[in-house]
Protein backbone atom coordinates (compact mmCIF):
# COMPACT_ATOMS: atom_id res chain seq x y z
CA UNK A 1 0.00 0.00 0.00
CA UNK A 2 1.36 3.60 -0.65
CA UNK A 3 1.94 6.32 1.55
CA UNK A 4 -1.43 8.44 2.26
CA UNK A 5 -1.60 11.31 -0.40
CA UNK A 6 -3.65 14.87 0.54
CA UNK A 7 -6.01 16.43 -0.87
CA UNK A 8 -7.32 19.82 -1.78
CA UNK A 9 -10.29 21.31 -1.41
CA UNK A 10 -11.25 24.21 -4.31
CA UNK A 11 -13.15 26.61 -2.98
CA UNK A 12 -15.08 29.19 -4.32
CA UNK A 13 -18.50 31.47 -5.01
CA UNK A 14 -18.10 30.65 -9.03
CA UNK A 15 -18.41 27.21 -9.83
CA UNK A 16 -16.86 27.80 -13.21
CA UNK A 17 -13.81 29.91 -11.78
CA UNK A 18 -13.50 26.60 -9.32
CA UNK A 19 -13.46 24.09 -12.10
CA UNK A 20 -11.49 25.91 -13.64
CA UNK A 21 -8.66 25.66 -11.12
CA UNK A 22 -9.10 22.59 -9.74
CA UNK A 23 -8.70 21.05 -13.61
CA UNK A 24 -5.17 23.24 -13.53
CA UNK A 25 -4.08 21.72 -10.44
CA UNK A 26 -4.55 18.35 -11.29
CA UNK A 27 -2.60 18.75 -14.83
CA UNK A 28 0.03 20.27 -13.13
CA UNK A 29 0.32 17.14 -10.54
CA UNK A 30 0.09 15.26 -13.42
CA UNK A 31 2.82 16.37 -15.24
CA UNK A 32 5.11 15.81 -11.78
CA UNK A 33 3.35 11.70 -11.93
CA UNK A 34 1.40 11.91 -8.93
CA UNK A 35 -1.50 9.99 -8.57
CA UNK A 36 -4.68 12.12 -8.81
CA UNK A 37 -8.38 11.81 -8.76
CA UNK A 38 -10.65 15.08 -9.59
CA UNK A 39 -13.93 14.87 -7.70
CA UNK A 40 -16.13 17.45 -8.81
CA UNK A 41 -19.80 17.78 -10.05
CA UNK A 42 -18.93 16.06 -13.25
CA UNK A 43 -17.90 12.98 -11.21
CA UNK A 44 -21.18 10.68 -11.38
CA UNK A 45 -21.04 9.39 -7.92
CA UNK A 46 -20.83 13.15 -6.84
CA UNK A 47 -23.66 14.69 -8.93
CA UNK A 48 -25.61 11.44 -7.87
CA UNK A 49 -25.03 12.92 -3.83
CA UNK A 50 -25.40 16.92 -3.74
CA UNK A 51 -23.05 18.49 -0.58
CA UNK A 52 -20.18 17.55 0.66
CA UNK A 53 -20.46 14.44 2.31
CA UNK A 54 -20.25 11.98 -1.10
CA UNK A 55 -17.10 13.74 -1.64
CA UNK A 56 -15.69 13.81 1.80
CA UNK A 57 -16.27 9.37 1.79
CA UNK A 58 -14.80 8.94 -1.89
CA UNK A 59 -11.79 11.39 -1.10
CA UNK A 60 -11.23 9.66 1.98
CA UNK A 61 -10.39 6.03 0.80
CA UNK A 62 -8.54 7.87 -2.12
CA UNK A 63 -5.79 10.07 -0.23
CA UNK A 64 -6.06 6.61 2.48
CA UNK A 65 -4.47 5.02 -1.13
CA UNK A 66 -1.72 7.03 -1.77
CA UNK A 67 -3.98 8.90 -4.41
CA UNK A 68 -3.91 12.79 -4.19
CA UNK A 69 -7.71 14.10 -4.88
CA UNK A 70 -8.37 17.78 -6.05
CA UNK A 71 -12.23 18.62 -4.93
CA UNK A 72 -13.40 20.89 -6.86
CA UNK A 73 -16.98 20.52 -5.20
CA UNK A 74 -19.34 23.58 -4.22
CA UNK A 75 -19.48 23.92 -0.36
CA UNK A 76 -20.89 26.72 0.56
CA UNK A 77 -21.22 26.22 3.85
CA UNK A 78 -18.03 26.47 5.62
CA UNK A 79 -18.51 24.12 8.49
CA UNK A 80 -19.16 21.25 5.98
CA UNK A 81 -15.81 22.34 4.80
CA UNK A 82 -14.22 22.33 7.64
CA UNK A 83 -15.72 18.74 9.04
CA UNK A 84 -14.22 17.64 5.41
CA UNK A 85 -10.94 18.83 7.12
CA UNK A 86 -11.40 17.08 9.97
CA UNK A 87 -11.90 13.68 8.68
CA UNK A 88 -9.66 13.89 5.66
CA UNK A 89 -6.33 15.34 7.98
CA UNK A 90 -3.77 15.43 5.02
CA UNK A 91 -5.81 18.86 3.33
CA UNK A 92 -5.07 22.20 2.37
CA UNK A 93 -8.09 24.81 1.03
CA UNK A 94 -8.00 26.97 -1.82
CA UNK A 95 -9.79 29.52 -2.18
CA UNK A 96 -10.43 31.19 -6.04
CA UNK A 97 -12.05 34.53 -5.64
CA UNK A 98 -12.32 36.98 -8.49
CA UNK A 99 -10.73 40.55 -7.56
CA UNK A 100 -13.64 43.24 -7.20
CA UNK A 101 -16.79 40.93 -7.04
CA UNK A 102 -19.09 40.84 -4.01
CA UNK A 103 -19.20 37.09 -2.13
CA UNK A 104 -22.66 35.55 -3.58
CA UNK A 105 -25.27 35.25 -1.06
CA UNK A 106 -25.06 32.34 0.67
CA UNK A 107 -21.87 31.51 0.55
CA UNK A 108 -19.44 31.44 3.31
CA UNK A 109 -15.41 32.01 2.23
CA UNK A 110 -12.72 30.24 4.26
CA UNK A 111 -11.51 31.68 7.46
CA UNK A 112 -7.92 29.98 6.95
CA UNK A 113 -7.31 29.26 3.45
CA UNK A 114 -3.82 27.46 3.11
CA UNK A 115 -4.01 29.33 -0.59
CA UNK A 116 -6.07 32.38 -1.77
CA UNK A 117 -6.13 32.80 -5.73
CA UNK A 118 -6.88 36.20 -6.89
CA UNK A 119 -8.85 35.92 -10.53
CA UNK A 120 -7.72 37.21 -13.01
CA UNK A 121 -4.44 36.05 -12.13
CA UNK A 122 -1.17 38.10 -12.76
CA UNK A 123 0.39 35.43 -14.83
CA UNK A 124 -1.53 32.44 -15.76
CA UNK A 125 -1.10 29.37 -13.89
CA UNK A 126 0.39 30.80 -11.07
CA UNK A 127 -2.32 30.25 -8.56
CA UNK A 128 -2.00 26.12 -9.62
CA UNK A 129 1.76 27.05 -8.77
CA UNK A 130 1.21 28.41 -5.80
CA UNK A 131 -0.88 25.21 -4.72
CA UNK A 132 2.10 22.64 -5.11
CA UNK A 133 4.14 25.39 -3.56
CA UNK A 134 2.19 25.25 -0.44
CA UNK A 135 2.16 21.41 -0.60
CA UNK A 136 5.95 21.50 -0.67
CA UNK A 137 6.48 23.84 2.54
CA UNK A 138 3.53 21.25 3.65
CA UNK A 139 5.95 18.44 3.49
CA UNK A 140 2.88 17.02 1.31
CA UNK A 141 4.70 16.55 -2.14
CA UNK A 142 7.68 16.40 -2.61
CA UNK A 143 9.54 19.29 -4.00
CA UNK A 144 10.14 19.42 -8.09
CA UNK A 145 13.90 19.51 -8.27
CA UNK A 146 13.24 21.29 -11.98
CA UNK A 147 11.28 24.15 -10.30
CA UNK A 148 13.17 27.44 -9.28
CA UNK A 149 11.35 29.91 -6.31
CA UNK A 150 12.79 32.79 -5.31
CA UNK A 151 13.75 33.04 -1.78
CA UNK A 152 10.83 35.57 -1.92
CA UNK A 153 8.36 33.73 -2.88
CA UNK A 154 9.88 31.24 -0.45
CA UNK A 155 9.62 33.63 2.41
CA UNK A 156 6.25 34.58 1.68
CA UNK A 157 4.32 31.02 1.74
CA UNK A 158 6.35 30.64 4.74
CA UNK A 159 5.23 33.63 6.50
CA UNK A 160 1.70 33.43 5.44
CA UNK A 161 1.25 29.49 6.29
CA UNK A 162 2.78 30.64 10.00
CA UNK A 163 0.80 33.72 10.17
CA UNK A 164 -2.10 31.01 9.78
CA UNK A 165 -0.63 28.46 12.36
CA UNK A 166 0.11 25.83 9.93
CA UNK A 167 4.24 26.14 11.10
Amino acid sequence: MREPAFAIWVTGARAGAVEAMADEIVRRLALRHVPIEVLDARTPYIEACPGTDGAVFVAQLLVRHGVAVVIGVEAPIRAARERARAVLGRMIEVYVRPIGEAVLAGYEPPTRPEVEIGLPEPAPGSGAERVLHTLEVLGLLARDAQAAYSEDEEREVIRRLKAFGYL
